[in-house]
């Protein structure tokens, strides 16, 4: 036990090794998630051509690849910031490689920034937390797919951070660079709401009704709290003002922040995996660990409640706000699961500290060093089964050389910027990454297309669904303006049977993969 309290104090008087070590095993186990040449994720391959594409013509401003969309003319790269970052990496490396170094980085970023954030709190075995964190499937499994959305959680909880500390001038400008980096920037209003509120809870908790009017009208408390939510506004109107693609960037944050994410016509269309419902028995299932921690951390909470901190309710709201919002869309996941983290770190601290001498005489102090490392091992079963379908998902994912063949003979054959004719919206990343020479219909998601035209989206899904088979060369001629089509025969292949019974519809590639027909 000696043996232990002295590692325990090694570390503890030299942070910077956890920060190294931490960093060592973090990059290991997302390069090790990276090795196989697959992307869970098809957009992986559009956020490496848009890297590409930054390199080569500067900001894009005009998307005809989406043809048949309203991106077409008002298209805004929402993860600009994102793309500008991947540049070094798809240029000195092959592009898909180094989209998968920078993966690893920034997901290794994002934890050591969250590990910061709890050492900033003053959070007591703040190592450890995280070492658990990475046995957590839903989280790791976002956190690792080649989007921003490590980049994006580290803005995240910077801005909590700026928040909790008060630094008006640098939460203007991580709020500008929130809007650069990601769609989902309203977030930042949503935390500062939340602070202020918090706030006024544990202040009327702590004080009650009458000494919280005093404070409130004697305290800088409100004067605070304005100045917070200007800054954060002001940083978000600077982000969109100064943005290559104002004033348009307005309407497509209409589409993509309200129509998408709060709206979300999945019940009308077939929008991405990530925007619908997550089952609560599978996200209970799949993340038994945090649940367990999160009951155990509420309950403390509330037993303490009265030595709980501002920034304790604050993480508490956040927390019940995006179980909520995950619970109506999934990819809300990779915040939940940190907050909820974070939460019940900073109420199990409030709990140790004040239950010290109590735990003491269960637990003897030179056998807490060893606490962390029983409950790892007890719940590694689950960092097992949850790291086989992390490693299941990238390695029968989206291959490198996904229609690799079929793209390369339309670049050889066809002429620039003749339309293809596609099956699905969710094939456009890799179609585009292989030959932008032609343009597309539909990609990034069907809401764009939906929003052009209900029945132009209408038909198309019906053609390419086999609902109907009927005037398939006046819609995809004529309506479409397609010179070729491309098929997934693996899932459409009543749509391939079709096409190959047409007299109009030549078919020129076919492979095990897809076919290509040529439009007479």
């Amino acid at each position: 036990m000696r043996l232990a309290n002295k590692v325990a104090n090694f570390f503890q008087t030299r942070p910077y090794i956890l920060y190294l070590l931490l960093l060592v095993i973090t990059f290991s186990f997302f390069a090790y998630l990276q090795w196989w040449p697959a992307f869970a994720d098809p957009d992986s391959f559009y956020h490496a051509k848009m890297a590409l594409q930054l390199v080569d013509q500067g900001a894009t401003t005009e998307f005809p690849w989406l043809s048949a969309t309203t991106l077409k003319y008002d298209f805004v790269d929402h993860h600009f910031l994102y793309h500008l970052a991947l540049i070094p990496f798809v240029k000195l490396l092959p592009p898909l490689i180094g989209l998968k170094v920078a993966t690893a980085i920034f997901a290794t970023l994002a934890i050591l920034f969250i590990f910061w954030f709890l050492r900033q709190l003053k959070i007591r075995g703040a190592f450890w937390y995280m070492l658990f964190l990475l046995t957590i499937n839903p989280f790791i499994f976002r956190l690792n797919l080649a989007k921003a959305q490590a980049l994006a959680i580290i803005l995240f909880f910077l801005i909590i951070y700026l928040l909790f500390k008060r630094h008006y001038l640098a939460l203007i400008l991580a709020c500008c660079f929130y809007v650069w980096l990601y769609g989902g920037w309203p977030i930042a209003l949503v935390l500062v709401l939340v602070l202020m509120i918090s706030n006024w809870l544990w202040l009327r908790h702590q004080s009650g009704w009458l000494s919280l009017r005093f404070k409130l009208g004697k305290s800088k408390y409100f004067k605070q709290h304005l100045l917070l939510f200007f800054s954060v506004v002001l940083g978000l109107f600077a982000g969109l003002f100064f943005s290559p693609y104002f004033p348009k960037n307005l309407n497509f944050y209409w589409q993509q922040s309200f129509k998408i994410a709060v709206i979300n016509y999945q019940s009308i269309i077939g929008v991405g995996g990530e925007w619908y419902p997550y089952p609560l028995t599978d996200l209970f299932l799949s993340a038994i660990p945090l649940f367990l921690f999160l009951i155990f951390a509420i309950a403390t909470f509330l037993f303490f409640i009265k030595k709980q901190t501002t920034n304790n309710w604050f993480l508490l709201i956040l927390t019940f706000i995006f179980f909520g919002l995950t619970l109506k869309s999934r990819r809300y996941v990779e915040y939940f699961i940190p907050l909820a983290f974070c939460f019940s770190a900073g109420s199990i601290n409030v709990f140790i500290n004040s239950a010290q001498d109590s735990l003491s005489k269960l637990i003897p102090k030179r056998y807490f060093a060893l606490v962390p490392i029983v409950l790892l091992l007890l719940f590694s079963p689950f960092f097992y089964r949850d790291l086989a379908a992390l490693v299941g998902n990238y390695r029968t994912g989206f291959s490198f050389d996904k229609f690799v063949q079929p793209m390369e003979w339309l670049k050889q054959n066809s002429n620039y910027g003749d339309i293809v004719f596609h099956t699905d919206w969710d094939e456009f990343p890799i179609l585009f990454y292989n030959d932008d020479k032609n343009y597309y219909l539909v990609g990034l998601d069907p809401t764009f297309m939906y929003a052009y035209d209900k029945n132009l989206y209408q038909r198309w899904y019906e053609l390419v669904t086999a609902k109907t088979k009927e005037n398939l060369y006046p819609t995809i001629k004529k309506l479409f303006g397609a010179s070729y089509v491309f098929v997934d025969i693996k899932q459409n292949s009543e749509f391939d049977k079709n096409l190959s019974e047409n007299f109009y519809f030549k078919k020129v590639f076919s492979n095990s993969e897809a076919s290509v027909y040529q439009v007479n």
